[in-house]
């Protein structure tokens, strides 16, 4: 087991032994991969439509209350940019208002002749939401990074004017 390892590039030190199909692949190969596994979570992450709509109530003659489930319950800011941030991309029998959020479900009025379309409306909003908030929280992230840096160049200035105080 020892050579076929060292012969696939897992010699001593290596944290973990190389199968021998990646003969040849760096540790740049190897961070490029997981960098773009992570990214690519980051972009699939988020919440999505769980369920294919369903007609919950009869409001009147051919005109129903649909409901979708969405994968996860949303925050007060996806909730916001589901609202705020249609533009355009807003049907004038559709407005996003119209929809009521409820822990994991989405619900509206609609025809049986519209829904279709309504759902691939939906699709596109809770998708402009989802990314976003993520562009929101990478936002954040980067903000309290900074923050971070500055506390520390702080403390470390207020150390260094603490011991030349005696001079």
């Amino acid at each position: 087991m020892d050579k076929l390892n060292a012969e696939n590039g897992a010699g001593a030190g290596a944290s973990k032994p190389r199968p021998f199909c990646c003969e040849g692949i760096t540790k740049a190969d190897d961070e490029f991969a997981e960098d773009a596994i992570q990214e690519s979570a980051l972009t699939t992450s988020g919440i999505r439509r769980a369920s294919a709509p369903q007609a919950v109530t009869k409001v009147r003659d051919n005109y129903f209350l649909i409901q979708v489930s969405i994968t996860e319950t949303p925050s007060a800011d996806w909730r916001r940019l589901f609202y705020d941030a249609q533009g355009q991309d807003v049907p004038a029998d559709f407005a996003p208002r119209s929809i009521e959020i409820t822990g994991t479900f989405l619900r509206f009025k609609a025809d049986p002749a519209t829904v279709e379309e309504k759902i691939a409306v939906l699709d596109r909003w809770i998708g402009k939401a989802s990314q976003k908030e993520a562009a929101m929280a990478g936002r954040t992230e980067v903000q309290r990074q900074k923050q971070e840096e500055a506390a520390r160049e702080a403390q470390e200035l207020a150390e260094w004017n603490a011991r030349w105080a005696k001079l």
